[in-house]
């Protein structure tokens, strides 16, 4: 007890608590104790520097647990084995100056804190009514800090990394869920930090009958998580979907014999899939079915001529060359409108799709130029100037790439876009991380409160992960096989009709 004396050792117990449930979902509760701890001692520190440090740190330990993800890359296959000697410290590096940059956020608390304890010494009730929405906010200040230490060739200044913010911590729970129709993860958070001013008053209110009640008020909501929903996608008349499901890694493509591999196990894989006459077949992203150089109407031609011109959308996604840049670009058969459609990643992520100029610059001073200039060779994707899919076709669904799924207005801009759409298509590839069980479930909790959110289907393929299928009651489960082959399985789930 004497050592949680020390401020600083207790705000960063403050952060264990909150940042342990994205790594252990099943103590999510932990987190809003956390998070009481982490109010009271912000209140009990006098000194102001003490006020800001010590906040800083509790979200830096707590940021520290969801961006843990970043050492399930270890070992990076596709670095050069010269490389090999420094990549614990590349990953290092990454995932305690990410943690670092969303754990700013606090100082926006600890801000807000310290001005309604100088200015309204007498009604500390400024400080709670106004702090919900100042959490929220700080959160989205982490992201945006994080973005601005981030910046590189395909980076920019926006809101968009949410890895940590405490709201995905009440989506495991599935009727405090329910918030999220509201407002997807902000008003979790919001609703997040009020549990925690219950948990601060009920520790510290005197009176008896009062503690009782607001004890009793927190037992219900952490028993509301065992509340069993039931899972519904039994058989419904619906847009019948495919996904294909891949193992191909990085490796495989570094030959011209390894990649004309790949090529046939996928052509194999839509010959599966065509098999059950699908409305929608989804690839992987990165998958590269379709020749993203090749013009329009003769990729259109080959795979309509190969196939017998299927009645079919199929949603392809590679890397492709738009303007002198290298984009990541979707690109979409669609057979009712007898066309090929393209649209192009809108959020690029730092850590693999480009590097960040900080960290290139960090490295070169430590004598890796040559780590930089290979990494950056191979990281060098930028947005394209075709990001928006407002002129996608209606019947086309709206396609969410992969890792925006970390933004929690991803789904959202695309509503807003394509105000038609039967379902969003979400391709992905986790080759780098080697079976991340804390990335998938991190992603699964993301894509929840956006499908609750925009209310609507969310239907993913991927490469080194197995399809999932999100219903907009927040259900989450993985489409049933039909097919399979080296390296690929097919499956099928329906999609409900909206239009």
């Amino acid at each position: 007890m004497a050592l949680l004396q020390n401020s600083y050792v207790t705000f960063a117990l403050s952060g264990v608590l909150l940042g342990i449930g994205f790594v252990l979902p099943w103590l999510w509760f932990v987190g809003v104790l956390g998070g009481a701890l982490f109010l009271y001692q912000l209140q009990r520190t006098q000194k102001s520097l003490d006020k800001f440090l010590g906040a800083w740190l509790a979200w830096t330990v707590k940021a520290a647990f969801p961006t843990s993800i970043f050492w399930s890359v270890y070992p990076i296959d596709w670095l050069p084995i010269e490389f090999g000697n420094i990549q614990v410290a590349l990953i290092f590096m990454y995932w305690s100056t990410a943690a670092l940059w969303l754990g700013s956020g606090a100082l926006v608390v600890a801000l807000y804190l310290y001005v309604t304890q100088r200015w309204f010494k007498k009604r500390q009730t400024w400080f709670y009514a106004g702090l919900p929405l100042v959490w929220v906010l700080s959160e989205v200040f982490g992201s945006v800090v994080f973005s601005i230490m981030m910046l590189g060739p395909g980076g920019t200044i926006n809101a968009s990394y949410s890895l940590g913010y405490v709201g995905y911590l009440l989506a495991e729970n599935p009727t405090l869920l329910l918030l999220a129709k509201v407002g997807g993860v902000y008003v979790l958070s919001f609703a997040f930090v009020v549990l925690a001013l219950v948990v601060l008053f009920a520790i510290r209110e005197t009176n008896r009958k009062y503690r009782s009640a607001a004890t009793a008020f927190l037992l219900v909501v952490v028993m509301s998580g065992f509340i069993i929903h039931p899972a519904n996608h039994g058989s419904f008349e619906g847009y019948r979907v495919h996904t294909i499901d891949t193992r191909f890694g990085r490796g495989l493509l570094d030959t011209k014999a390894k990649e004309q591999a790949v090529s046939q196990g996928l052509q194999k894989a839509m010959e599966a899939a065509l098999i059950n006459d699908p409305d929608y077949i989804i690839l992987p992203e990165g998958a590269q079915f379709f020749d993203q150089a090749a013009p329009d109407g003769l990729a259109k031609s080959r795979f309509k001529f190969t196939y017998d011109s299927p009645e079919v959308v199929v949603v392809d996604s590679g890397r492709a060359l738009v303007d002198e840049k290298t984009v990541v670009q979707a690109t979409v058969y669609n057979q009712e409108q007898n066309s090929i459609e393209k649209v192009q990643k809108r959020y690029l992520v730092p850590q693999g799709e480009f590097m960040p100029t900080l960290y290139q610059k960090i490295l070169e001073l430590f004598g890796y130029r040559g780590v930089v200039e290979y990494i950056a060779g191979s990281l060098a994707y930028e947005v394209g100037p075709e990001t928006d899919q407002t002129r996608m076709s209606a019947n086309i669904p709206g396609i969410l790439f992969c890792f925006e799924s970390v933004s929690p207005y991803g789904v959202q801009i695309i509503l807003n876009e394509k105000l038609t759409m039967p379902f969003v298509a979400h391709p992905v590839s986790h080759a780098w991380f080697h079976d991340s069980k804390i990335l998938w479930q991190q992603l699964d909790t993301m894509l929840k409160v956006q499908a609750m959110w925009g209310d609507v289907y969310i239907v993913s393929a991927g490469n080194y992960v197995a399809s999932r299928v999100i219903s907009p009651n927040g259900l989450v489960f993985t489409p049933e096989p039909v097919a399979a082959g080296e390296g690929w399985v097919v499956r099928e789930v329906i999609i409900p009709k909206v239009y």
